[in-house]
């Protein structure tokens, strides 16, 4: 029996008590919206199931699960062979629905940039990278304060790579080069500098800094030519330009440099 189709044997074994939202596809794994216990709840059926890679986000979200700004995984199950996880729920707005609302808006966007550093310094601080840091992954609570999703692709730089060398998993709108380069052993913290930095442009420039395809992104990264559009009004120029440099040396060395630029 396939889980996918939710039976009543299913619905009833995990308690679930109705769905408040259209289900979707994510990657590997199909996302619900349920209610368990009166209490709303993210149900992730995994296609993989327990693999390398899951394991390993597993274990990230219950070694930071101390951390406000990154969701709570209350329960992980198998159920006919296939993986379940249940993941707190997190209410608010993606940064990609309402990105328009930062535009030109210096404080709004060095504000939103703090408060994400805050909750990546101690994952960074562990040698953990998140590698795929994008609006889509990032939530707008109702109080303003973000919270980070999907740690899927994340690197633990303690651990053995899990991605052989060469492609390396990312969302090419906010990649570093060395990710496009599939260049495993350049691999750091400093790679989530560099999606910061195109995010804090995206914001408040409302659009890329590099090019809006794919390829136009490839090609500047490979001129090696670092320009990008200034605006006098954006304070955020000197954090953009040392963030989005193409070479993971020349961004800034440490966590408090990077903190010091906005």
């Amino acid at each position: 029996m396939s889980i996918r189709s939710l039976n009543q044997a299913f619905i009833d074994h995990y308690g679930i008590e109705g769905f408040f939202s259209n289900e979707k596809k994510g990657g590997q794994k199909l996302v619900y919206f349920v209610r368990r216990g009166g209490v709303k709840q993210v149900m992730k059926l995994f296609d993989a199931g327990k693999d390398e890679r899951f394991n390993r986000e597993m274990g990230i979200y219950e070694k930071f699960k101390s951390i406000e700004g990154i969701p709570k995984i209350y329960e992980t199950d198998e159920y006919h062979g296939e993986t379940v996880v249940f993941e707190e729920y997190i209410d608010g707005e993606t940064l990609s629905d309402i990105f328009s609302k930062y535009e030109k808006d210096n404080a709004s966007v060095k504000g939103l940039l703090k408060e994400l550093f805050v909750i990546l310094t101690p994952i960074w601080k562990d040698n953990y990278v998140h590698r795929d840091l994008k609006p889509e992954n990032i939530i707008i609570q109702p109080s303003n304060k973000p919270v980070i999703l999907d740690f899927g692709i994340a690197r633990d730089l303690n651990a053995d790579s899990i991605t052989a060398t060469g492609f390396q998993p990312h969302s090419w709108k906010w990649a570093a080069p060395e990710q496009y380069d599939g260049k495993k052993d350049m691999i750091s913290y400093r790679t989530d500098f560099f999606s910061l930095g195109v995010i804090g442009f995206f914001l408040f420039h409302q659009s890329l800094p590099f090019g809006p395809t794919w390829e136009d992104i490839s090609k500047k990264f490979k001129s090696g030519d670092e320009s990008f559009l200034i605006d006098q009004r954006c304070e955020l120029n000197s954090f953009l330009a040392d963030t989005m440099r193409f070479r993971p040396s020349h961004r800034p060395r440490s966590i408090e440099d990077l903190i010091n630029l906005i």
